[in-house]
């Protein structure tokens, strides 16, 4: 049964966007890229643009558990918006960071590298014709990000979640993913706790070609700032037994997402 794991860039990123693991082989390393594209305003009238290029080791050292680890290279442009382990998030201090309308004409670029992940999961109940997969996980992003660039919050975050998926027809696999994250928060500023989720479906148009379609949600870690929505649709093609490519597209339904967003990556299995 194949898995789809989202790494939106909006109520989480990361994570990983479009990646799908098969439990047809299971082998015992995995290695993972992806280039993510994403531009928006998320409702402060300046685009920030933001391309997130994570490399993820998996390995599986037991049978049902996996650990990965993933380490991530930010570029980013317009410097509005924040990367947590929940996603991507307004700053708090937006309007200073938005400055005057001479300052607005200034784009401000950084790049470098990002928060390092660390999660891990583990397959509690596996699929019966009644009952679906049930897969909680524990995720740790460490503070490696340069806060003085903006690339993070320069703090430690903890994300407690869960995968289902269920195999509904032939062909036609549903997912839900249940998230909970405890934000960091910088000194002089208070994030909120976020609960995250996603739900979508994937169909296996022809063996080895399958499309998905998700959506994926959060709450927003300050007042006053809208909860991330957006719809993620996209493909994926296993060239090889050891190879699989994949694409989506992402379109932001609230001022808390990106508005338009875009990812290609490939998984090697070993």
């Amino acid at each position: 049964m194949k898995r789809y794991h989202g790494m939106a860039i909006s109520a989480a990123l990361l994570l990983a966007w479009a990646s799908v693991a098969t439990a047809e082989d299971e082998p015992l390393w995995s290695l993972s890229t992806s280039f993510n594209y994403s531009v928006g305003d998320y409702g402060t009238g300046k685009d920030t643009t933001l391309i997130y290029a994570p490399l993820t080791l998996g390995v599986k050292p037991i049978d049902r558990l996996t650990l990965g680890l993933t380490i991530p290279y930010i570029y980013q442009t317009g410097q509005t918006v924040v990367i947590t382990g929940g996603g991507v998030a307004v700053r708090n201090n937006k309007k200073q960071q938005l400055g005057t309308a001479t300052q607005n004409q200034v784009t401000s670029t950084e790049a470098g590298l990002g928060d390092v992940l660390l999660k891990g999961q583990y397959v509690l109940l596996e699929e019966t014709s009644f009952v679906p997969e049930i897969s909680p996980y524990l995720k740790i992003k460490f503070p490696t990000a340069d806060a003085s660039k903006g690339l993070g919050t320069g703090e430690f975050d903890e994300t407690v979640g869960v995968d289902l998926s269920k195999t509904l027809f032939p062909k036609f696999v549903g997912y839900l993913t249940l998230a909970y994250t405890f934000m960091g928060s910088p000194v002089g500023t208070s994030f909120d706790n976020s609960f995250g989720w996603s739900v979508g479906a994937a169909y296996s148009v022809a063996r080895p070609f399958s499309v998905f379609a998700f959506l994926d949600g959060s709450t927003a870690i300050s007042a006053g700032q809208a909860n991330p929505l957006e719809v993620r649709v996209g493909a994926d093609l296993r060239v090889t037994q050891a190879l699989k490519i994949f694409g989506a597209v992402t379109r932001g339904l609230s001022d808390g997402s990106a508005d338009w967003g875009a990812t290609a990556g490939l998984t090697l299995r070993f």
